[in-house]
C-alpha cells in the first residue's frame, strides 16, 4: 500500500468520521456540490460537512476551482481512478455503519 492510499485508508476507514466522508464522496462522485447543498442532501449540519470538507481538501481528495463563497467541490482527478477509493465507495453499506445503542423494548 503506497503512502497516498494509506492516507485515504486513514481518512475513510480508520478514523471516526470515515463513514461520513465516504457519504460525502459518494455524493460528489455523482454530482459536484457546495457545502450547503451537501448538508441538505445528507441531512447533516452545515458545520459538520464543512469540517469534513476541510479535511478532504487538505489531503487532496477533493478540490474546488474557486475559493470563497459558493465553492463547488469535485473529486480530485488524481483520485478518480484510484482502485482503493472505488472499492470503498461502492461498498455494500456505502459508509453507513449500523446504529449503536440501546435495543428497543416493548412498552
Amino acid at each position: 500500500m503506497d503512502s497516498r492510499t494509506r492516507v485515504l485508508y486513514w481518512l475513510l476507514n480508520a478514523s471516526r468520521g470515515g463513514p461520513t466522508r465516504i457519504r460525502i464522496l459518494n455524493v460528489l462522485i455523482s454530482k459536484p456540490m457546495n457545502t450547503r447543498k451537501l448538508a441538505m442532501e445528507l441531512s447533516l449540519d452545515y458545520k459538520t460537512i464543512q469540517g469534513h470538507i476541510e479535511l478532504l481538501l487538505e489531503n487532496g481528495i477533493i478540490y474546488t476551482p474557486k475559493s470563497g463563497y459558493g465553492q463547488v467541490f469535485f473529486i480530485s482527478p488524481e483520485w478518480e481512478e484510484n482502485e482503493f477509493l472505488k472499492e470503498l465507495l461502492k461498498g455494500e453499506n456505502n459508509g453507513k455503519k449500523g446504529r449503536k445503542g440501546r435495543k428497543k423494548t416493548k412498552k
